[in-house]
């Protein structure tokens, strides 16, 4: 195939994948398989979630957009939902933003879904909520200043994996696991959360390693819950820009957190000691760092920092079913 032929093939492939995108440019509801791009920022959708996905194979690109909405409204910004009997399959939302709603994201039933480059910010409860969802990924995405947690996996959601995401500064946790097995929670950046940084109920079997946590309370997991803290040691960078992979950084926003005061007399990268996080429950291979990393940053749409809560009570962390 001579090269020019071979170049108007691929320009004709991307044209066409263009021309099939649909636009969306204010409240839908997805019932079809295909490929949506926002085209414009969403504000307040009425009495509904501005966008709603109930079918499977579906890409929403989100261009940078924003999806914002009334916080009076018990309402999500996104949902997902699968049909009658059936799961949605193959859902993928990609670079865009959400404030003002209940939920940013709110996934259910739901299998091989994929949040990539999403940001949930000042919502009025949980910033991505994702409820009995298996074989699905978040990646790159922020989640920050949300009165509830920013990412939340529960009712008997496994086999996800929560990777590369920022969840700092929400009024209660900034991971939650709930009812939820066999998960992946790898190289996440939780810092200044108002209760925890990870907070797990029947939450076991899950893998917690790479991650940077800096909270007053780092951690709540029920002692009969049995997780993985660490992976076995490779080569890095780490979470923390250390040489070595292995588990996770432990700090405290005062600078005295486990990772920050504990040795590394060899300079392996890792604590001299191993760091006891509950019954069943160790990080076997601490990351020795200061606690600097990744931060949250304003997201498309958005402006200023989120509002910081002080600790919440225990009673008021478990979520509401709905």
């Amino acid at each position: 195939m001579n090269r020019p032929f071979f170049l108007l093939c691929i320009a004709l492939l991307a044209l066409a994948a263009a021309v099939s995108a649909v636009p969306v440019t204010g409240p839908i509801v997805i019932t079809a398989p295909g490929t949506y791009e926002l085209g414009a920022d969403i504000r307040d959708a009425g009495e509904n979630a501005a966008i709603e996905i109930r079918a499977s194979n579906v890409v929403l690109e989100g261009g940078g957009h924003a999806i914002i909405g009334d916080s009076a409204r018990e309402l999500p910004g996104i949902l997902v939902q699968g049909g009658t009997g059936a799961p949605a399959d193959r859902v993928e939302l990609r670079n865009l933003s959400l404030r003002g709603w209940q939920y940013g994201v709110h996934a259910i039933d739901v299998s091989g879904l994929v949040l990539d480059r999403v940001t949930a910010r000042e919502n009025g409860d949980h910033g991505l909520y994702l409820f009995s969802v298996t074989n699905s990924t978040v990646r790159n995405c922020t989640s920050v200043a949300n009165h509830g947690s920013g990412v939340v996996l529960s009712d008997v959601s496994q086999d996800n994996v929560v990777d590369s995401t920022v969840a700092s500064e929400n009024d209660h946790n900034g991971l939650m696991l709930i009812a939820s097995t066999r998960n992946r929670l790898l190289g996440n950046t939780v810092r200044g959360n108002g209760a925890y940084g990870i907070d797990g109920y029947l939450a076991r079997d899950n893998v917690i390693a790479d991650n940077l946590f800096i909270n007053a309370n780092n951690t709540h997991i029920e002692e009969f819950d049995r997780n993985t803290w660490s992976l076995t040691a490779s080569g890095g960078p780490n979470i923390a820009g250390g040489p070595r992979r292995g588990g996770n950084l432990w700090g405290q926003p005062d600078g005295k957190g486990f990772s920050e005061v504990t040795p590394d007399a060899n300079g392996d990268g890792f604590c001299d000691t191993p760091y006891t996080i509950g019954t069943g429950n160790v990080d076997e291979l601490p990351l020795k760092g200061t606690g600097t990393g990744p931060t949250a940053t304003t997201a498309p749409g958005f402006g200023g920092a989120g509002a910081f809560a002080a600790l919440a009570i225990l009673p008021l962390l478990r979520l509401r079913r709905r």
